[in-house]
């Protein structure tokens, strides 16, 4: 019995200074994603231990890698891809690797839920895990909604999705984007902080050129211009813009310039206008 108990005790001395040689880190940039969203995470592996630590996907014995679940935190959900989630490295004793990446560029996170993950490093033949993390995927609040149609492609529909969801104690908002009916998912865009008080506008116009404009704070608008077209989707313009009405005309100069004379302003000029 004396001899079991010793032979345990040692174990589990070899099992703690095993887990002492590597510290790994693990940490969602939000607590919760709108879904679409890309879900970046930070990686982190700092080598405390004296052997060289050598990842090279495909080739060496080394292995960086991470393991997620949706609310069931047993059952882990299958890989997209079998690309590696870092590039190459060498890590020498008391250095440390640091990388973000997108989660769900590995993993499908589209469904609402609780989900946890955490990192998992292989070294030795010997496994190693980070204290696992959460994040919520949620749908967000509906705000408006907006169906693009293409000449090109009469049987595709893009639905644009404007929704609103509070973050870093403010509230922000959200294009989501999803082509039917091939259930093509496109990435969710933050728009910006949000005034729920003030209706935002959606504009998509026959060339494919989709404006939305939304209050921020009183004063403050967001102006973003995407080019949607059948088979690509991509930013164009994005600008903070001032309200003549409601700002100081100081701040009117800012935005228009230095020639602005104090006084009204010609709606017709200013072509932002034409959403409110």
């Amino acid at each position: 019995m004396k001899k079991y108990l010793y032979i345990c005790a040692v174990n589990l001395i070899v099992l703690t200074l095993a887990a002492q040689e590597f510290q790994l880190g693990f940490e969602p940039a939000y607590t919760s994603y709108v879904s679409g969203e890309p879900v970046v995470v930070k990686m982190e592996l700092l080598n405390t231990g004296r052997e060289l630590v050598q990842v090279a996907p495909g080739a060496g014995s080394d292995l960086l890698m991470v393991e997620v679940s949706l609310n069931d935190r047993y059952s882990n959900l299958p890989l997209l891809t079998t690309a590696p989630f870092c590039k190459s490295f060498t890590l020498k004793p008391g250095r440390k690797f640091s990388t973000k990446i997108e989660l769900d560029k590995w993993f499908s996170l589209l469904k609402n839920g609780k989900y946890f993950a955490k990192l998992i490093f292989v070294h030795g033949g010997n496994r190693y895990e980070s204290v696992k993390k959460s994040f919520d995927v949620v749908s967000g609040m509906p705000v408006k909604e907006g169906v693009q149609m293409f000449v090109s492609d009469d049987k595709l529909k893009r639905v644009f999705k404007l929704v609103h969801w509070p973050r870093s104690r403010s509230e922000r908002l959200f294009l989501r984007i999803k082509d039917e009916p091939t259930g093509s998912v496109w990435d969710t865009i933050d728009l910006g902080q949000f005034l729920k008080t003030s209706d935002p506008k959606l504009d998509i116009a026959s060339n494919g050129e989709v404006t939305v404009v939304h209050r921020a704070t009183q004063d403050v608008f967001f102006w973003t211009v995407l080019w949607s077209l059948p088979r690509t989707l991509e930013i164009a313009e994005r600008n903070q813009l001032l309200d003549p009405e409601v700002s100081a005309s100081q701040r009117v100069r800012t935005l228009y310039g230095d020639t602005v004379e104090d006084g009204p302003v010609n709606p017709e000029a200013k072509p932002w206008w034409k959403f409110w």
